[in-house]
């Protein structure tokens, strides 16, 4: 169990240290050594982990996909109406403790990673269906519990990924005129007027 624990930890600080050097650099200026100086492990346990930087880009989509989908799930459980449900939606996105400028920046570059990467491009593809699958799941449970009206849920869920999406490119390229707080207060408050017929 101490060895897992271990490599549990390993794995997530030479993660958050290709985020970090990937946000600063870009994929393509981003060294192996960069990255363990930024991780605070050696090369020899990178490579332990990692056998490439197409194999930590991997590990990285895996390491979101499992891991912050997870979390998503879990926080929409411990609500029961699909209305506190959405806000949680909208919270946890707009989190930005959690989805700072660091991770934002380097999520931005595994986009422009997957137009040539086809494994990168499959596992940003599973992370949004889930995304919109969650959400068009709790939109179908507004409809039948009549908190929402009807609306078709697989658009409004990918127009809530899409606009989320979109606000977070907005903020990594222009940082200081992209008001991430207010945006959240409105883009939430927008979409659950829209949702609950009171806009």
């Amino acid at each position: 169990m101490g060895r897992k624990s271990i490599a549990h930890i390993r794995r997530k600080q030479i993660i958050e240290g290709f985020f970090k050097v990937v946000a600063e650099k870009g994929f393509a200026h981003a060294s192996i050594r960069e990255i363990t100086k930024a991780a605070g492990v050696s090369k020899g346990v990178l490579h332990h982990y990692f056998v490439n930087k197409e194999a930590m880009v991997l590990g990285v989509m895996d390491h979101v996909v499992t891991t912050y989908m997870a979390e998503f799930q879990k926080g929409i459980a411990e609500y029961d109406a699909a209305v506190d449900r959405m806000k949680f939606v909208f919270s946890w996105f707009f989190d930005l403790d959690r989805f700072n400028l660091t991770f934002s920046r380097a999520w931005m570059e595994l986009w422009v990673l997957s137009k040539t990467n086809d494994a990168i491009s499959e596992a940003l593809q599973d992370c949004y269906k889930s995304a919109k699958e969650i959400i068009a799941g709790i939109i179908r449970d507004g409809i039948r519990s009549g908190e929402f009206t009807k609306v078709d849920p697989t658009v409004t869920a990918t127009m809530i990924v899409g606009s989320l999406e979109g606000g977070t490119m907005l903020w990594v390229v222009d940082t200081d005129a992209t008001p991430m707080k207010a945006m959240s207060k409105q883009v939430t408050e927008m979409y659950l007027s829209y949702l609950t017929g009171k806009g």
